[in-house]
């Protein structure tokens, strides 16, 4: 697991002494981070104590060093208890040493990151929220007079924040000799942001407005702007906050290389001639060292062929790509490089080293169980993003999904190629280019443009085929595979590999589902079932699929081709009117 975390401390502008205590910690080596995992603590002194900063700084303390020289062979569990047990102890002895000065108490929240789990070991009124896909939770409890009377329903939140009894704590870390802890254990996602404040803040910012703030600024600026409105506000309390962010979910297995992937040797070569030629300096920046690629309007550096800058739609749809790229920014998808001040319309991006997925599975057939979960896992985060982005493909395929030689997977081509720039993708937009309809979503075979759950369903379809090693419908031409997927369902994926398990089954054809609103309707809620497998329901999907049947569509069928025949016969005869007007 992967985290980035900061967190930002202040007195307030009504105290003198900052009561508050923060801190972060995870091993250096990633070895002993996989293991061991890493923490992170906040707590708040009590100020009807004495000494409400010592006591704080000294749980902090202790946790860090409890957590630090645990064996990896303990739980989470075991050692939040004991991290609760020895600071408990720690400032409770310290103030019975000097009874004149009062005892001494704090709240304490420990966060420990695990194993793609949260668990967290809490006393007092400092507050844990979990922010995912824009929605925040509250993952503890105020001990508290007034957390006493809003879990009875007495008063209410807005009542509890005003209330003058907010901080009469009824369970704290040091004031007796024993303390009693809540724990709480969360399944956590790769974006996933955690935050941890005292009620310095929350008193003082509603959960809507953290919930905003966490979610839409970047995470060095989450702090500064909690705290400050809170202090724009005149908090009476002093102001702690911290956040920790998901970056990667599972780093162990997916940071070394797939394990079909192998260290691809020569060079590409391409001897066609284009306006921009190697060697050209473009904006007296970029050198064009070699053509990687090309399509039917470019060539990598994208730049679009002369004939198609004047053409309105075409020179649309290079714009689109553009403007797709620059508004993604994800480790799984190809990265834009944003140029000010073009000469002329061109794309750079990252240059990657590798292999799309189709050209990887015309070698491995079916990919290893493990790859291909990692694979789609992978897709589903870079999903995500881009559906949170606004953003829909509508062209997921494995021509469209490269594995680099490193082992990391970018989702490729925004707008270039045809299926993607019409607005309906139709049965007269079948082309070369486009290739075989083997993972359209049934709402695209039917002329509508579909929406997030059409990427899903596409997802769903290269899942199938990375499993199973064949794609889901099968047919002598597009038109019969297209009309297989509206008519029936696809084998199921356990009848033609037995090593697919019910679980993974199960995801794959809840991916697939005829009816949108069947299907996962988010590509986050399908990447939390990929990466923890145990947690898929299994429902008997593989016993309700109905095998397509053709003499139902018959008519469909005929139409299809009726269609196909006539299209090109049309398009020849209004080419032949026009030249005729011409001349």
């Amino acid at each position: 697991m992967r985290l980035s975390q900061f967190s930002l401390s202040s007195p307030g502008p009504k105290r003198d002494r900052n009561e508050d205590a923060v801190d972060f910690w995870e091993p250096a080596d990633d070895q002993v981070r996989r293991q061991h995992g890493s923490v992170a603590i906040i707590a708040d002194g009590v100020g009807g104590q004495s000494n409400g900063d010592v006591a704080s700084q000294l749980a902090v303390h202790v946790a860090l060093e409890v957590f630090r020289h645990a064996s990896p062979s303990l739980t989470t569990k075991q050692i939040l208890r004991e991290i609760f047990h020895r600071a408990n102890l720690a400032i409770y002895e310290l103030g019975m040493e000097n009874p004149k000065g009062g005892r001494m108490a704090t709240t304490l929240t420990v966060c420990i990151f695990r194993d793609k789990e949260l668990v967290i070991g809490h006393v007092g009124d400092s507050r844990a929220y979990l922010i995912r896909n824009e929605q925040i939770k509250r993952l503890t409890d105020d001990h508290s007079y007034t957390g006493l009377q809003l879990k009875l329903r007495l008063i209410t939140e807005h009542e509890a924040r005003a209330s003058e009894l907010r901080s009469m704590l009824t369970r704290t870390v040091g004031h007796e000799p024993v303390v009693r802890c809540d724990f709480k254990r969360v399944k956590l996602m790769s974006r996933d942001r955690i935050l941890l404040c005292t009620d310095g803040l929350y008193c003082f910012v509603n959960d809507g407005e953290i919930s905003e703030g966490v979610d839409r600024l970047n995470m060095d600026e989450i702090c500064p702007y909690l705290i400050s409105l809170a202090e724009r506000r005149s908090t009476d309390d002093n102001l702690t906050a911290q956040v920790i962010q998901i970056d990667r979910l599972v780093d162990p297995k997916y940071e070394s290389p797939i394990s079909f992937l192998k260290n691809s040797q020569g060079e590409l070569e391409n001897r066609m001639q284009h306006e921009v030629q190697v060697g050209d300096v473009l904006d007296s920046r970029f050198r064009i060292e070699t053509v990687v690629n090309r399509s039917g309007m470019a060539s990598i550096y994208k730049v679009p062929y002369m004939q198609y800058e004047s053409d309105p739609g075409t020179f649309a749809r290079f714009q689109r790509e553009a403007e797709i790229g620059k508004r993604l920014n994800h480790p799984n998808i190809l990265r834009f490089v944003t140029v000010a001040d073009q000469s002329r319309p061109y794309i750079v991006m990252e240059y990657l080293q590798g292999r799309t997925l189709s050209e990887v599975m015309n070698e491995i057939r079916p990919l290893p169980i493990a790859d291909a979960v990692q694979i789609a896992s992978a897709l589903c985060d870079a999903l995500s993003h881009m559906h949170q982005q606004k953003v829909v493909h509508r062209d997921l395929k494995p021509q469209n999904v490269m594995v680099c030689d490193d082992g990391s997977i970018r989702i490729m081509d925004f707008g270039i190629a045809k299926a993607t720039e019409m607005r309906r993708i139709t049965f007269a937009g079948l082309s070369p280019a486009m290739g075989t309809p083997d993972y359209m979503a049934p709402e695209q075979v039917k002329g509508r443009r579909g929406d997030e759950r059409t990427d899903i369903y596409s997802l769903g379809a290269m899942l199938y085929e990375m499993t199973t090693g064949r794609v889901p419908f099968e047919g002598p031409n597009p038109f019969i595979v297209m009309n297989s997927r509206i008519a029936g369902d696809p084998v199921a994926p356990r009848k033609r590999n037995p090593q697919i398990s019910e679980q993974l089954e199960e995801i794959i054809l809840h991916a697939m589902e005829r009816e949108p609103a069947k299907r996962y309707q988010t590509a986050a809620d399908m990447k939390a079932e990929l990466d923890d497998p145990d947690s898929v329901r299994v429902t008997g999907r593989s016993h309700r699929l109905r095998s397509p049947k053709m003499w139902k569509t018959r008519w469909q069928g005929v139409r299809l081709i009726v269609i196909s025949a006539i299209i090109p016969v049309a398009a020849f005869v209004v080419a032949l009117v026009v030249a005729r007007c011409h001349h």
